[in-house]
This record gives structure tokens, sequence and C-alpha cells, in this order.
């Protein structure tokens, strides 16, 4: 029988941490049951990952780079409040469809701010970027280039609220509907500030 790889096995309990954290929330993502989702030992776990926090960190990371590379595309040129819009659907899209990642990023979020101040800001920063670099491409020569880091900022008030509130109701036509109100916002905004 073929050895697995660390990396592989690190890959699995991202995996399966994600699968418990959703279910039972941070306190109740014990090593225990993590290695039990994964079909490992405790053992493994403990050979891969030095403390739970550093699982916990990848989780995270593993769950930015999905979303980076996957979830946000603009067109270019397409207008800054398009692309805010356009950005927020796909965020949104995202997390309705991946409900499981959705509630053990929540999660991890939350614990990084509490237990990691620093890594939780570094994470949440570098979604910021992303999106930053997404609104920047779908600039138009009338944009005002200064709403920027404000719809950047937008963007995320919109989710951070919109995502606790579907996971509480669990209502994807109330939230389309919210969804496409904030939409809207975003490109009567930027209407408003052409010239």
């Amino acid at each position: 029988m073929p050895r697995t790889s660390a990396e592989q096995r690190r890959k699995e309990f991202v995996t399966a941490a994600v699968k418990v954290i959703a279910e039972k929330g941070i306190e109740g993502a014990t090593t225990r049951r993590i290695a039990a989702e994964a079909g490992a030992s405790l053992a493994t776990l403990h050979y891969c990952y030095d403390s739970k926090e550093e699982l916990f960190h990848d989780i995270f990371e593993n769950m930015a780079n999905a979303v980076r590379d996957s979830v946000w595309h603009v067109a270019p040129g397409c207008g800054l409040g398009r692309a805010a819009a356009t950005l927020l659907r796909q965020l949104m899209g995202w997390y309705l469809s991946e409900e499981t990642y959705a509630r053990a990023q929540s999660e991890v979020f939350y614990w990084g701010i509490r237990q990691h101040p620093e890594a939780g800001m570094k994470y949440y920063s570098a979604f910021f970027e992303v999106v930053e670099e997404h609104l920047i491409r779908g600039l138009r020569d009338d944009d005002d280039r200064n709403l920027v880091p404000i719809l950047t900022h937008m963007v995320f008030a919109a989710a951070d609220g919109l995502l606790p509130q579907w996971l509480a109701h669990g209502d994807p036509t109330a939230t389309a509907v919210d969804i496409d109100t904030f939409a809207e916002a975003f490109e009567r905004l930027t209407e408003r500030r052409r010239p």
C-alpha cells in the first residue's frame, strides 16, 4: 500500500477540520475528532501539526487561497460599481455553495481575531488586497479611483453581514434580494461620483 505524503495528510486534516469546525464549532474541534474524521491516528495529526492553532492557520490560508484562485473574476473596464457588485455576488455565491467552508471560515476568523489578532488581520488584509486588485481591473476611465478602498470595505461589510444572516436563517431567496440591493447601491454610488 502506498504511503501518504505529509503534504497530502495535511490537506486531509484541513478538510477534516473544516467539517468538524462547521459541525461542532472551534471549541468542539478537538484534535481527536479531527484525526478520526480524517481516518488517521492522533499521532499522525501531531506529526503533521505542532498545534491545533497551526492547523487552524492552515485552514484559513487554504480557504483564502481557494476563494482568491477560483471565485473572483472581473471583466477589465466593466466599471467600478459593476466590479464591486460582481465581487460581492461571487463571494456570496461561493459561501452559499460551500456552506461547510462558510461556517468553518466564520468560526476560524473569529477565533483568529480573539487568539491571534495579528494573524487574523493578516488574512483579512490579504482578502482586501485581492478585492482591491479586482476593483482596479474593473475601473473605467470616468470612475473615481478614490472609491476603490471605500468599495473594498463595503464589499466586505456587506458579505460579513450577509453571511451570518444566511447561516442563521437559511433563506437563499432573501439573501439573493439582499445581495441585489447591495449590488445596486454599489453601482449607484459609482454613477453619482462620475463627472
